[in-house]
């Protein structure tokens, strides 16, 4: 099965786990995601002096909300979007399994899974809460 963006996350080789691709800069250590042909803006690395790394998807929920209105013709509600901290200290918002509202702090690890759009299954990013069911 195809991923949906692939320009955004990759299989991680374990289960159905996944990788977040972005950019480092090898000077400061910085990170940018998504990668970007413009490098990154918090050092002004260009993004041909920029490593491509893989950041794990683990990390920790620091808020989570619930959207209960389709926001796009195809969208499926409830849906969960978390702001997200990653073990490499990257914030940024993803949506995650399930329709229970995880609290602040909850370990968190991105996942393959499938979803249907336009008639197409594709596998797609999601954040998994770690201790719970999904």
């Amino acid at each position: 099965m195809e991923l949906r963006d692939p320009s955004l996350y990759a299989p991680s080789g374990q289960g159905d786990g996944a990788v977040l691709l972005a950019l480092r800069d090898p000077a400061t250590g910085a990170f940018a995601f998504p990668r970007t042909s413009y490098g990154i803006g918090a050092t002004g690395t260009p993004a041909e002096a920029a490593e491509p790394v893989e950041l794990s998807g683990r990390g920790e929920v620091l808020v989570c909300i619930t959207i209960h209105q389709p926001l796009a013709p195809e969208m499926q509600v409830p849906l969960l979007v978390a702001r997200l901290r990653l073990e490499e200290g990257i914030v940024l918002d993803g949506i995650i399994e399930g329709t229970e509202e995880p609290p602040p702090g909850a370990k968190v690890q991105a996942v393959l899974v499938p979803e249907e759009r336009g008639g197409t299954r594709m596998l797609t990013c999601r954040f998994r809460v770690l201790g719970r069911a999904a």
